[in-house]
């Protein structure tokens, strides 16, 4: 039993030391443009459950937003406005 915990100990603690980007202005323009395409593609494959929910107005324009500066060749702004609209379906968003 012990050498489970410890086991898991182990890998939670190799899980907590990998870095997840989130949209920070320390991100590079190309870890911001892979974040705004897997923000993009998760925000896409929630639309169909969360679509007409109380608050998916929200969500969807911060998504609109958040496509249109990712698009115009602002990436960490456009990621940070992604992140905001899968946080306003009530998901986690991806990381990188």
């Amino acid at each position: 039993m012990s050498r489970i915990l410890i086991g898991l100990a182990a890998a939670f603690t190799i899980a907590s030391m990998t870095t997840a980007y989130a949209a920070t202005a320390e991100m590079s323009k190309d870890q911001a443009a892979q974040l705004c395409n897997k923000l993009d593609t998760q925000f896409t494959q929630l639309k169909p459950f969360k679509e007409g929910l109380p608050y998916w107005q929200k969500a969807s324009s911060a998504y609109k937003t958040g496509a249109q500066d990712c698009d115009n060749g602002k990436p960490v702004v456009g990621a940070q406005n992604l992140q905001a609209a899968v946080s306003d379906l009530y998901v986690k968003p991806d990381t990188l």
